[in-house]
């Protein structure tokens, strides 16, 4: 199964005490999305699932959609302002996506999945 991320418009709800709109450094996305647990969906509802970002570089997603779900682990890295994954199963090629923060606090990626960050407790 081939899975889009990045494809559709990542939104992620920031955090407490995150800055305005505009493009997020590398510093800002590692600050914001390392380490916590994001729910993520395509634009169109196709697929959804979940994504972790390891503090070690190891990144963990599950992926639902119509009649699948699947699971896959990988790694992230960032570089030139851009968060890149690669996955084992799901997609081997590197893929690299900018991120900004719209006026509504929330994140979109150059791919096109939304992103929210799951609180603790939610």
């Amino acid at each position: 199964m081939l899975v889009r991320l990045g494809a559709a418009a990542l939104l992620f709800v920031a955090t407490p005490g995150t800055a305005g709109a505009g493009e997020l450094t590398g510093r800002e996305i590692e600050a914001e999305l390392v380490g916590r647990q994001i729910l993520w969906w395509q634009a169109d509802g196709w697929q959804n699932g979940t994504l972790t970002l390891g503090a070690s570089g190891v990144a963990d997603i599950t992926i639902a959609g119509p009649g699948a779900k699947s699971h896959d682990e990988g790694t992230w890295e960032l570089r030139d302002g851009t968060l890149c994954t690669k996955w084992r199963m799901l997609r081997a090629q590197e893929k690299c996506y900018r991120l900004t923060r719209d006026n509504s606090r929330r994140f979109l990626t150059s791919g096109g999945n939304i992103f929210e960050i799951q609180e603790a407790g939610v």
